[in-house]
């Protein structure tokens, strides 16, 4: 049976990995947003838009996933401080 602290070292150790995941997330976040608003401004000199619908929904999905990590970190971090 693993002992609270070596509970807390694993906690501890996911709670790295998903700060990590978070900016890595947030970064992809922006880099589409950029990739978004250069396709939609490149749009105004075209007849049709030149921004994918699969950029739009990806932007979409990954603002979403941004907020799930966010929940998980923050009840990783509660449950963490229960210990």
């Amino acid at each position: 049976m693993a002992s609270v602290e070596q509970v807390r070292a694993s906690l501890a150790l996911v709670g790295d990995h998903l700060r990590t995941a978070h900016q890595q997330l947030a970064e992809a976040c922006e880099r589409l947003a950029e990739a978004h608003a250069i396709l939609t401004e490149a749009s105004r000199m075209h007849p049709r838009s030149l921004v994918p619908p699969e950029l739009t929904k990806a932007c979409d999905h990954a603002g979403e996933q941004l907020t799930l990590l966010l929940g998980v970190m923050e009840a990783v971090e509660r449950f963490s401080g229960r210990l």
